[in-house]
C-alpha cells in the first residue's frame, strides 16, 4: 500500500476511535455519576442546586449534560452557571448567585431582594443575611440603597431600614442617626456623605441627621459637642 493511502487509513481509525470513544465509556459502570460538587453557592442550598441538575437514575458521567446546566440557569437567584465532569464520577456545577441588597417584608416574613427590586429565593435565617430593611418593594429605595452599597460599604453596613421620606426622598435610618438623600442619588452624593462623616467624627461632634438632598450639598443637623 502507498505511503498516502496508509496516512488515509490511519486518520480514518482516528476519526473512527474519537466517535466510538464516548458512546464506549456511557456504557462503563465505572464513570456512573457519585457525586454531585456545589461551587460559589453562598445563599442557596446546595441541595436545591444539585435537585435542579434533574441527573437520571444512574446517569453516566459522559452522558449530554446540556440540559442539566440549562436547568441549574433557570433556578430563581441563579445568575449564570457551568456544569463540567471531573472523572471518575463527578458533576461539577458552579454558579453565579444574585447579590441580594436588602429585606423587604412580605407575606412569608423578610424576603431579599436585589437591586432590580427583584425577590431572591434565599432563606434569610439559613444564609445568614443582615441586611437593611427596605420599607416595602419599591424601585426608588432599593436603587437609593445600591448606590449607597457601590458608594460607601461602610455606610451600607450601618444602615438599619430604608424607607420612604417623602417628596421624593429616602430616608436611611441608622442605629442612632438618619442620612436624606434624594430619590435619585448618585455615586458622588455618598462619596460627600463619607467625607462629612469623616470629618465629623474627627473633629469630635455628633449628628442627628445629615441631609444630602440638594447636589454638592450635605446639612449636619443636630450636632453636639
Amino acid at each position: 500500500m502507498k505511503p498516502r493511502g496508509r496516512r488515509l487509513l490511519a486518520g480514518l481509525g482516528v476519526i473512527a476511535v474519537v466517535i466510538a470513544t464516548p458512546f464506549a465509556l456511557r456504557a462503563m459502570p465505572f464513570f456512573r455519576v457519585r457525586r454531585v460538587e456545589v461551587v460559589g453557592a453562598r445563599y442557596l442550598a446546595p441541595e436545591r442546586i444539585a435537585e435542579a441538575l434533574a441527573l437520571a437514575p444512574g446517569q453516566n458521567l459522559f452522558d449530554p449534560l446540556g440540559d442539566a446546566e440549562a436547568h441549574v440557569g433557570r433556578l430563581a437567584g441563579v445568575e449564570q452557571a457551568t456544569v463540567s465532569r471531573r472523572v471518575p464520577g463527578t458533576v461539577r456545577v458552579s454558579v453565579v448567585e444574585r447579590e441580594p441588597v436588602g429585606l423587604v417584608p412580605g407575606a412569608k416574613g423578610l424576603q431579599p431582594v436585589d437591586c432590580d427590586g427583584a425577590a431572591l429565593p434565599y432563606d434569610p435565617t439559613r444564609s445568614g443575611l443582615a441586611l437593611p430593611i427596605v420599607e416595602r418593594r419599591d424601585s426608588v429605595l432599593v436603587r437609593a440603597l445600591c448606590v449607597v452599597r457601590a458608594g460607601d460599604s461602610t455606610l451600607y453596613d450601618a444602615v438599619q431600614m430604608v424607607r420612604d421620606g417623602g417628596g421624593g426622598s429616602v430616608v436611611l435610618e441608622l442605629a442612632e442617626q438618619r442620612v436624606r438623600l434624594n430619590g435619585t442619588p448618585s455615586t458622588s452624593d455618598i462619596v460627600a456623605i463619607a467625607v462629612v462623616r469623616r470629618h465629623l467624627d474627627e473633629t469630635g461632634r455628633s449628628f442627628r441627621e445629615l441631609d444630602a438632598r440638594y447636589r454638592g450639598l450635605v446639612y449636619a443637623r443636630g450636632r453636639r459637642s
